[in-house]
């Protein structure tokens, strides 16, 4: 699709879904609960958003590990001017603006950035699925309607088969690690067709992603990447569940396995491609699982409104904030290039080790010219 439709069609998705939030509320009522709510949680729960863009840019670091090392401060700058794309573009805004930022302060080439942002969304979606399907083991659920009962088992058969579906993907992925060098060679056998441009970044692309998969089959870094995606998402729980109480939800009503739920299901939502960091589908999933264990209609969407601004007004506050104090233009976040590298495409780099990485092959000349042979750029896996 063209970039003008896709927007226009995610325009008119999040309407969608907006409109089936708003329909029915009680506007009054919803803005007398968020009046009426504790700022002082929700204060503590921004905090804690806060702090999962520490945690975000610490295991970013890590998962760098062998390819660069970027400052902790540049890529905290690079996460939250991420997020602030994120929640004005989209999903896609984010992919491609947060290698960006980095890049623009740190020699570090955007195909290296964007493969471990991969990689974390990888961690990312497994971490949320798991937390997801084992809560829904543990999880009393209240109401005893037959057709609530129902839907609750079918949340649980969908959360278990996410959790399948994703067992399969890291072994897929753990797969092509063990197996990068042969599966990369029948790639660029296969890819050298395809235009030089797109040829050199998809090549590039999977090397790094091979090299940041290295994670998988290292221990020590593994339990680190896995430590950090687990406190992160603690802390979002945490959040969550700050705000739920802010509108003085009991524990008897939503408990803490209950904003385990909320979250799983807003964050399902939150998979729509709309702008506005999924306004509309946001709302509408985690008002919906809010009315589902029985909190009133009006008091759920106002506690949905509230979630949404914790969620991403730290990323947008702090990625202005740099944005403006770095004087970056929004054109450079858009053009991806590593900071002291040709625009002309792709520099050589060094193995951090201090080798320079050989080529997987040269591509063969396709035209009758005889054109010159292009190389790919090969960096050895550890």
């Amino acid at each position: 699709m063209k970039s003008k439709t896709r927007f226009g069609a995610s325009l008119a998705l999040g309407a969608l879904f907006i409109y089936l939030f708003v329909n029915k509320l009680d506007w009054i009522h919803v803005w007398n609960d968020a009046r009426r709510a504790d700022f002082g949680l929700i204060a503590v729960a921004i905090l804690l958003m806060i702090l999962t863009y520490v945690v975000r840019s610490l295991r970013w670091r890590a998962l760098f590990a062998g390819m660069a090392a970027p400052s902790w401060l540049a890529l905290f700058r690079a996460t939250v001017i991420g997020f602030a794309a994120l929640f004005f573009l989209g999903r896609a805004g984010e992919l491609i603006v947060r290698p960006a930022a980095l890049s623009l302060k740190e020699p570090i080439k955007p195909s290296a950035s964007y493969a471990t942002v991969l990689i974390e969304r990888v961690f990312d979606m497994v971490t949320v699925v798991i937390f997801f399907a084992a809560n829904m083991a543990f999880f009393q659920f209240g109401p005893s309607e037959p057709a609530a009962v129902e839907n609750f088992k079918l949340i649980q058969i969908v959360g278990l088969s996410l959790l399948l579906v994703s067992a399969a993907g890291i072994y897929g992925l753990s797969i092509f690690r063990r197996k990068s060098r042969g599966i990369l060679e029948y790639l660029d056998r296969r890819l050298c067709r395809l235009p030089e441009r797109l040829y050199r970044a998809l090549m590039n692309l999977l090397e790094h992603i091979s090299e940041g998969l290295a994670v998988l089959h290292d221990a020590k870094s593994l339990a680190v990447t896995l430590g950090y995606t687990a406190v992160l998402w603690l802390l979002v729980v945490g959040a969550y569940l700050l705000v739920i109480r802010a509108f003085a939800i009991p524990q008897s009503q939503v408990p803490y396995t209950g904003a385990v739920f909320v979250m799983g299901l807003s964050m399902l939502g939150s998979v729509v491609p709309t702008p506005g960091g999924a306004t509309g589908p946001f709302h509408a999933a985690a008002a919906a699982s809010l009315v589902f264990l029985g909190v009133e209609r009006n008091q759920a969407a106002s506690t949905a409104i509230v979630l949404h601004l914790v969620i991403f007004l730290p990323a947008v506050f702090f990625g202005f904030f740099y944005v403006l104090k770095e004087g970056i233009a929004p054109t450079k976040l858009m053009t991806p290039r590593s900071k002291g590298s040709p625009a002309s495409g792709p520099a050589s780099q060094s193995d951090p080790r201090g080798s320079t990485a050989p080529a997987i092959s040269q591509r063969a000349a396709s035209t009758a010219s005889g054109a010159a042979a292009v190389p790919v750029e090969r960096y050895e896996s550890s």
